[in-house]
């Protein structure tokens, strides 16, 4: 089978329901249409205006900065080189910050450097001397003259946050791969489902992509691997991404630590950025979320009094079976209290939801309607950050 090109306008996975007691036939909008397309491209984003009062900090003492590479792997003792340069002699502190804006090393402090242009390499590590996690990381550089003038380089304050659509891709079924192009570096979401019916897979959480083609690998099935989606006639996609400030580098080959895990594991009390004035107007509402709790929960489907099992594994329910939606435990710290949005599919349709759900959620679930023999039931559980927890299970039914 060949690739074929996908156009995709704007997908939203959500919940609906017009009436107002809980757990009744409502609709489930995953609007637009897929259109197959055979031009390959992407239109360029529609940049906001700055504000007309925003004020560089930089430009004069310090100017242009730039960096060797947007992705190193400290593993192989890559690093990746800043360049600046200062129009006069200045003392210099360089700091790098991961995607929380909190500061994980400072390669350069106080240090007086003559007028030029400089580099100064980074290898990846933390002032701990920690390989990072894979993660997006930027930095920031202050430069002071004789005279006290300080400029700043802070890309937060101009660049990174703004959100858009990817809306051309490749997908190759026999390769198990999706390909699209990163008009910049950004931090992209991946979303699979159903047209009017659930989120199957969540193929990738808010990761950071470099500018350029980037290929992702699916097996067109749902996230628990048990039906297919791509050949499913209403299957859709939506691609998102919102840009990562100016001169971000990814750090790549960690398969030791999380992000995470290197979160929770760090010995020192780390300081955050400061806050400084931006001249970026339109922001993601990702962009602001700490990466430690924007991200899909992993949840759990269990079934309290089931009849036993098929062959397969396949809990048997039947009359009025006893549902329960959970976290799962290393999620609970992040997400316990956080009130979501619980819906139900049966067979991809829209069955039952609960607009204000809290885990552990139970549900009666009566089975008078439901045909006798196997179902999937499938939970979107949304929450109202755009967090959206998923999970499948085969279900027999017997009367």
């Amino acid at each position: 089978m060949k690739p074929f090109l996908v156009l995709f306008t704007l997908l939203l996975f959500c919940c609906s329901c017009a009436a107002s007691k809980k757990l009744v036939d409502g609709s489930s909008q995953f609007t637009p249409n897929v259109q197959k397309t055979s031009a390959a491209s992407i239109a360029p984003p529609d940049m906001p205006p700055s504000p007309q009062n925003f004020t560089p900090l930089f430009g004069e003492l310090l100017s242009g900065v730039s960096t060797s590479k947007t992705s190193f792997n400290p593993f192989q003792n890559e690093k990746s080189a800043l360049t600046f340069s200062l129009s006069r002699p200045a003392k210099v502190s360089i700091r790098v910050y991961d995607p929380d804006q909190t500061q994980i090393d400072q390669p350069v402090m106080n240090e007086q450097m003559a007028a030029g242009t400089h580099t100064v390499e980074w290898d990846g590590r933390d002032v701990e001397n920690t390989t990072v996690p894979d993660e997006a990381y930027f930095f920031t550089i202050v430069a002071e003259d004789e005279s006290g003038k300080k400029e700043i380089y802070d890309p937060t304050t101009f660049s990174g946050g703004e959100e858009y659509d990817i809306t051309v891709v490749d997908i190759t079924p026999e390769n198990h791969t999706i390909t699209y192009t990163m008009p910049e570096m950004g931090r992209v979401m991946v979303r699979i489902g159903i047209q009017g019916g659930p989120l199957m897979n969540q193929l990738v959480d808010w990761k950071p992509r470099v500018k350029g083609a980037i290929t992702e690998y699916w097996n067109g099935k749902d996230r628990d691997n048990l039906v297919d989606i791509y050949d499913h006639p209403k299957f859709k996609m939506i691609i998102s991404y919102f840009t990562l400030p100016e001169n971000s580098v990814i750090t790549y080959g960690n398969n030791r630590l999380s992000f995470l895990d290197y979160k929770k594991k760090l010995k020192t009390q780390r300081l955050s950025k400061p806050e400084r004035e931006s001249s970026i107007i339109r922001f993601s509402q990702h962009y602001r979320i700490p990466r430690e709790e924007d991200y899909s929960p992993a949840i759990t489907l269990d079934f309290s009094n089931p009849k036993g099992k098929t062959k397969s594994g396949i809990p048997i329910i039947h009359g009025k079976a006893m549902v329960k939606v959970d976290l799962e435990q290393e999620d609970k710290s992040i997400f316990q209290n956080q009130q979501f949005e619980v819906c139900f599919f049966l067979d991809h349709e829209f069955y039952a939801e609960d607009e204000t759900g809290y885990t552990p959620f139970n549900w009666v679930w009566d089975l008078q309607d439901v045909p006798e023999g196997e179902h999937l039931l499938t939970v979107n559980l949304s929450g109202f950050k755009d967090q959206i927890g998923l999970i499948s299970k085969k279900v027999m039914v017997v009367k």
